[in-house]
């Protein structure tokens, strides 16, 4: 499947609003979940008002978490950032590092990045989708 055909399924199911230009705007998470499950047998659960040292406990292997993130995480020196409107793939949190893909990241931070715990929550919004590949 391309990423095109992926894009036009999730659109279908209801994973994403789409402006009257054509843009693809902002991830919803419960049809995302739904879809995410009957369509590739993944276990998913919503995480709200929950700070990354506590929802970063159940991400390990196997488990990740979809985390809505401020998309200045990729400056992490960005001194008051707004948290949310950006998402980004928690795959480890071991030893007060968070350890994730960011996407739309710069070349230098985005297929494997990392940062200090405190330094993620500054960015991270306390909400996301924690996701398991059903057994």
């Amino acid at each position: 499947m391309t990423m095109r055909e992926l894009l036009d399924h999730a659109i279908e199911h209801g994973c994403y609003t789409v402006e009257s230009s054509g843009n693809v705007h902002g991830l919803i998470y419960r049809p995302f979940m739904t879809w995410i499950s009957s369509q590739f047998g993944f276990e998913s659960e919503l995480v709200e008002r929950t700070p990354i040292h506590l929802s970063g406990r159940r991400v390990r292997p196997g488990r990740v978490m979809i985390a809505s993130v401020s998309p200045e995480i990729r400056e992490p020196g960005t001194p008051y950032p707004q948290r949310g409107g950006h998402l980004v793939l928690v795959y480890a949190v071991e030893n007060d590092v968070v350890r994730f893909h960011n996407p739309s990241g710069y070349s230098h931070n985005s297929d494997s990045a990392e940062l200090p715990m405190h330094v993620f929550e500054r960015f991270h919004a306390d909400r996301g989708i924690l996701i398991t590949l059903a057994s």
